[in-house]
């Protein structure tokens, strides 16, 4: 581009193939589309990045927080900057269009201009999920059911679960339509969990049927799991080691917030229980019960009803599933050799990271999905909830509240190891990732060269 002072010789600096304005604004809209589903904010910037580039624009700053997007273009020496600010929307996740959005980068980078490219990205947008919203719903009472065939082969359970779980969505939704925050929607919810809970608990007390002898704590077990479900500690983790403190921060403190409102919800619905007779004891263990095929089929079943309830397409919710059963072997098998709970779920996350980042590039399925996925069923749902009733549920001066606050400490260690594994894994698989790109760009320009046969 060239610039003019005056009379005199004119300025050139970069090269621009398109005015900047557009670049700039697709730019942010896909940035705030990559961030409100929940990739890391060093990733966002990568494939903000991607575009800029992608259309020869040269000394463009970007700059993020959790809820907006900055960006600066430096138009030269005679020029003022061009400085662009988009507050990001909340949305509702859809893995699907984010897999659209990453081939609508390659396009990009393949040379598509950038008005095709601004229709192509409003028509991934506004398009429709693709399945109806009670297909997806039916993915959360799944997460609450694999949670519990972790623990425990009682299909009556299994079942309970689902049918909690599809409740509590259902509640969630009708909540998050009124605005109500999110500390109070969790809380709200997982006082409904607790109480159903303690209705299975009473009329196994009573002797009614399909109810005696079910263990009601894996009820809320599977409740704890599907509403960490929405939780993004692994971005959070992933945002600080990158240093994007802002973004960690606000993310972490989320976090807390979101999982503060679970333990308030469990606690004042414990206490309305006792108070009318139909409260129940949290058993304190942390060991499943299940054989081996429960589990993984349990960590399967998981991860693929997450999946459908981020309304992912068929590849991403089989290639999902794959690898959190990956990640649940290499996890039992450090478990079965004697390593700890830290050692054997930080590794299993780490392998879940790992190949999900490999994944993502030939495929174009959402990297972070499949590692949000992948790591579920390693949460700590159980020891988490132990740790708290030991400490809430016993009188002061006893000694089993050092021994909750102990299990308490070692699930939150469980927790960060599983989001510092997954973050390590994603580090792991970048090289390779990067080498299986320009592998495919390679490819790509062969193709391009066309060999025409001697002239006769």
């Amino acid at each position: 581009m060239t610039t003019s002072d005056g009379g005199g010789p004119p300025e050139t600096y970069g090269f621009l193939r398109v005015p900047s304005l557009p670049v700039l604004d697709l730019t942010m809209r896909i940035g705030d589309h990559f961030l409100a589903s929940g990739m890391s904010a060093n990733d966002v910037v990568v494939q903000m990045l991607r575009v800029i580039h992608a259309y020869g624009l040269s000394d463009v700053h970007v700059d993020l927080t959790y809820t907006s997007i900055s960006v600066t273009h430096y138009r030269g020496p005679t020029k003022a900057p061009l400085t662009v600010t988009r507050i990001v929307q909340p949305l509702l996740v859809d893995y699907t269009k984010v897999r659209d959005l990453d081939v609508l980068l390659a396009r990009i980078e393949d040379g598509l201009g950038v008005e095709e490219a601004v229709e192509a990205y409003e028509a991934i947008s506004h398009a429709d999920q693709p399945y109806p919203h009670w297909v997806a719903a039916l993915g959360s009472g799944g997460i609450a059911a694999g949670a519990t065939l972790s623990f425990s082969t009682s299909w009556e359970l299994v079942g309970i679960s689902f049918l909690s779980g599809l409740t509590m969505d259902r509640l969630m939704t009708w909540l998050h339509k009124r605005r109500l925050p999110p500390f109070f929607s969790q809380a709200v919810v997982a006082g409904l969990m607790t109480m159903i809970a303690g209705l299975v608990a009473y009329l196994g007390r009573i002797g009614w049927g399909p109810f005696e002898d079910l263990d009601p704590t894996l009820i809320v077990v599977g409740g704890i799991v599907m509403l960490l479900a929405g939780v993004m500690i692994v971005g959070a983790v992933q945002d600080a080691i990158d240093q994007f403190y802002v973004t960690a921060t606000a993310r972490m403190l989320e976090v807390m917030m979101r999982t503060a409102g679970i333990v308030a919800g469990i606690l004042v619905a414990l206490s309305a229980l006792e108070a009318w007779g139909g409260g129940f004891r949290i058993v304190n263990t942390s060991d499943s019960a299940a054989p081996l095929w429960a589990q993984y089929a349990g960590a399967g079943l998981i991860a693929l009803s997450f999946a459908v309830y981020s309304f992912s397409d068929l590849g991403t919710i089989a290639l999902t599933t794959s690898v959190a059963l990956v990640g649940w072997s290499f996890y039992v098998a450090l478990a079965e050799a004697g390593f700890g709970e830290v050692s054997a779920n930080t590794v299993g996350a780490l392998v879940v990271g790992f190949c999900a980042t490999i994944i993502v590039r030939t495929t174009h399925a959402p990297g972070f999905g499949m590692e949000s996925g992948g790591i579920l069923p390693l949460v700590p749902g159980l020891a988490l909830l132990n740790g708290l009733m030991q400490m809430v549920q016993e009188g002061g001066g006893n000694p089993a509240i050092v021994a909750g606050g102990k299990t308490l400490f070692t699930g939150v260690l469980v927790a960060f190891g599983i989001a510092a594994g997954a973050t390590l894994g994603t580090y792991f698989g970048r090289p390779v990732n990067e080498q299986v790109r320009r592998f495919r760009r390679q490819v790509k320009a062969a193709g391009r060269v066309i060999v025409r046969p001697p002239q006769r």
